[in-house]
């Protein structure tokens, strides 16, 4: 019992961790690594800042975003200034947490192809056109003429008695 309240104890200290990583968005299996690089900046008599613009590809847009702060204290400060997940682009501003102090992120951007993700954040159908002549094949062209008539139970009840 006394073990069981330790762990409990130390996952909760864990958790309030402060630290100022993001991680946004998710990868998919159509996602790919369109950024990957490790910023870093030297301590300095200021306070280091500085701004990373990443653009994807054309006809892309981003799924996921992380950035991990890789010192030790994990007090570097890292958010999103513009763009973003389902945006062709993402500004990330970077800070050291005090002067004489400086900086080190990992920065991974994920993007996929936005003819990939036409279904989920669209009106069109998943499977485009081919899909859609197929189904009006299948239930025929009048489909508002064949919705009118009642539909026929055969004589047989469809009820219990």
């Amino acid at each position: 019992m006394y073990s069981k309240v330790l762990v409990t104890l130390f996952i909760l200290y864990l958790s309030t961790v402060e630290c100022n990583d993001i991680h946004i968005g998710y990868t998919n299996t159509r996602s790919r690594k369109v950024y990957s690089e490790l910023k870093e900046a030297d301590p300095a008599l200021w306070r280091r800042t500085d701004e990373v613009t990443i653009k994807t590809p054309p006809h892309e847009v981003i799924d996921s975003i992380h950035v991990s702060d890789l010192r030790e204290e994990k007090d570097g400060e890292a958010y999103i200034t513009s763009g973003g997940v389902g945006m062709p682009y993402v500004t990330i501003a970077l800070k050291s947490p005090t002067i004489l102090r400086g900086y080190k992120f990992q920065i991974e951007v994920y993007a996929s192809s936005t003819a990939s993700n036409e279904g989920l954040f669209s009106k069109s159908p998943y499977f485009g056109d081919v899909q859609q002549q197929q189904v009006s094949r299948q239930i025929g062209h009048n489909l508002p003429n064949c919705c009118n008539t009642k539909p026929k139970c055969g004589g047989v009840s469809q009820g219990h008695e």
